[in-house]
């Protein structure tokens, strides 16, 4: 059960739209002057998750004192899309989602997710326990999964990975493709589809731990650095004291037998303010891109 919560988190992962009693037209701010928004991204599929997360909107709504509601995209480029044009005031994305979003529009990281009492994860390089390779450098030539396009650990790492050997994802790969998660780029591998794929370490170590997963079919033959874990991200124009009280909250769950409750149905320890060097080495990895 643990790692089915661990999953729960990952930040952040739903297969379907949420909480459609609670949509709004946003045409008139007076009306929403007391509604918040909120979004996460699918890094995983599971259902379940819908439960666990619908804690966590009500935990937030009674703290917050305002009405808040939630809402669902299966790209990180579509939850920046949000994010940018205001449509949300917060959200749930990946390393690489908050990277380009911070490029392109100022971004800004509120809090960081703390699980197993870890601010860091990594990027798994996998493939079949069938496969000979031991490494990406052996990959060469064959069916490759990422996950999304901004995925710092189901796309960028392993495409910076390539271009330092000199190749570009095309020259080197026979095929790639995305699967717009985690978990089915694993099934990918386990089922065939795919002769590798890169994912994000917590999600895979969760799986694993499953009986009958597809995790347990595969194997990892590189893992990456450390990176500073997905973060929770709010829109640049957010005013300071919504902020400064959104921050509060956050931080507040690990002491508040409520909010421990829903940090442990999500799979987190709690939150914290990162460090200023937690995302350094990201961005030095999206440096090395060169396609």
């Amino acid at each position: 059960m643990e790692k089915i919560k661990v999953i729960s988190l990952v930040f952040v992962f739903f297969a379907f739209a949420l909480f459609p009693g609670h949509a709004l037209s946003q045409t008139d701010d007076d009306q929403h002057a007391n509604h918040f928004f909120f979004a996460v991204s699918a890094m995983v599929s599971p259902a379940q998750t819908l439960t666990h997360f619908a804690e966590f909107r009500d935990y937030l709504e009674e703290k917050l004192g305002s009405h808040v509601h939630l809402k669902q995209r299966r790209t990180y480029e579509e939850i920046n899309t949000l994010l940018q044009n205001a449509t949300v005031q917060m959200a749930f994305t990946c390393t690489g989602g908050y990277l380009a979003g911070r490029q392109a529009f100022g971004l800004e990281v509120l809090a960081v997710p703390v699980v197993e009492g870890k601010t860091a994860y990594q990027s798994y390089i996998i493939t079949s326990k069938n496969n000979p390779a031991n490494g990406l450098d052996e990959l060469r030539g064959q069916t490759f999964a990422f996950t999304d396009p901004l995925s710092l650990s189901g796309r960028i790492y392993p495409v910076a990975a390539i271009n330092t050997m000199g190749y570009t994802t095309d020259s080197f790969f026979k095929k790639t493709f995305y699967t717009e998660s985690h978990d089915k780029s694993i099934e990918a591998v386990a089922t065939g589809l795919a002769d590798g794929a890169a994912v994000d370490s917590l999600i895979f170590d969760a799986l694993y731990e499953l009986p009958n997963s597809f995790a347990q079919q595969v194997r990892i033959i590189h893992k990456s650095i450390e990176f500073g874990m997905p973060p929770v991200v709010v829109t640049p124009d957010l005013n300071k004291q919504k902020k400064r009280t959104l921050l509060k909250v956050l931080l507040g769950m690990a002491n508040d037998s409520r909010g421990q409750i829903v940090l442990q149905h999500i799979g987190m320890d709690g939150f914290a303010i990162p460090s200023p060097d937690l995302y350094h080495s990201a961005i030095l990895l999206r440096r090395q891109l060169k396609e």
